[in-house]
């Protein structure tokens, strides 16, 4: 499954884009299964601005989110992480288990100014919001991809006015090869082995 990182600041347009590529892949007949940050935190009954607080739950989502990428990944359907993403780490234990099931990934960062963001944010239900102290917090942490990191490749930047380049995405995703695994991430086969010995 090939996998799309959808990243950004909070109000950034990162659901819009998952959308967008969605029904894109739909019309292209490939399977789209979404994991949404958001609504995992819901499900587990947080408010937004409390859970962003508490760095124990955020740690225990993001788990929950590789076991869940891990358990989807496979050669011809999109998988697509809509959420924050915000730490480079995070972002490079996900794509090493794009190398260990064989499978390419790209990013997708929504590129917003901050202030354009907390305009989105205000016009938000009081539900949606995030306060402004949070907001802040996170836009502070966000760590920008970078493509001078492996792991941050294929990297496609877009703003709110940019339409997204769908046509390269598809061919990152199905005409380039999948990154090769580390090695020692393989299993070794018993002759391997004698003849090592």
């Amino acid at each position: 499954m090939p996998l799309i990182i959808i990243t950004g600041i909070p109000c950034s347009g990162k659901t819009t884009r998952t959308s967008e590529l969605k029904e894109y892949f739909i019309n292209k007949r490939k399977n789209v299964e979404v994991i949404n940050e958001i609504d995992i935190v819901t499900k587990r009954g947080f408010d937004r601005n409390k859970f962003y607080a508490d760095s124990k739950s955020e740690k225990s989502v993001r788990s929950d989110m590789k076991s869940m990428i891990q358990r989807m990944l496979n050669t011809n359907d999109i998988l697509i992480i809509d959420g924050s993403n915000y730490i480079k780490g995070y972002r490079y234990e996900i794509y090493c288990i794009t190398k260990l099931y064989k499978t390419p990934q790209c990013i997708i960062f929504c590129d917003m100014p901050i202030e354009h963001a907390w305009l989105w944010n205000e016009r938000r239900s009081e539900y949606e919001k995030y306060n402004r102290e949070i907001f802040d917090a996170l836009v502070m942490r966000y760590e920008i991809p970078d493509s001078k990191n492996r792991w941050d490749l294929p990297l496609f930047i877009t703003s709110a006015e940019d339409e997204l380049k769908f046509d390269e995405i598809y061919k990152m995703l199905y005409e380039v090869k999948a990154p090769k695994p580390n090695l020692s991430t393989q299993c070794v086969s018993i002759d391997a082995l004698i003849e090592l010995n």
